[in-house]
């Protein structure tokens, strides 16, 4: 009995050995995946953060006139020559 529990037991040792440095092998692999990955969330966090900012300045009024003046030939309209309409609605009353 004494030569079973001898014989398991110099397996054993050399199994352990193996499987802890297995362990080591992937803890190396995922932790390289790990740094990839947050790598690239920073990097895309950036870009989220410039595609915010670059939309903010497209819809600032100033950039919309700048665009509007290039696109259309826009020019403030005089005074004299605007004609107002007055629509009245139904209100509500039956017709």
């Amino acid at each position: 009995m004494m030569r079973y529990g001898l014989a398991v037991l110099t397996l054993l040792v050399p199994a352990l050995l193996c499987l802890n440095a297995w362990q080591g092998y992937r803890y190396n692999q995922l932790s390289g995946s790990v740094s990839s990955l947050e790598r690239q969330q920073k990097d895309l966090l950036e870009a989220n953060r410039d595609a915010i900012a670059e939309i903010a300045y497209e819809r600032s009024p100033s950039r919309v006139e700048e665009k509007a003046s290039k696109s259309f030939p826009l020019a403030p309209v005089d005074q004299e020559h605007l004609t107002r309409i007055l629509i009245q609605g139904s209100g509500g009353q039956g017709q």
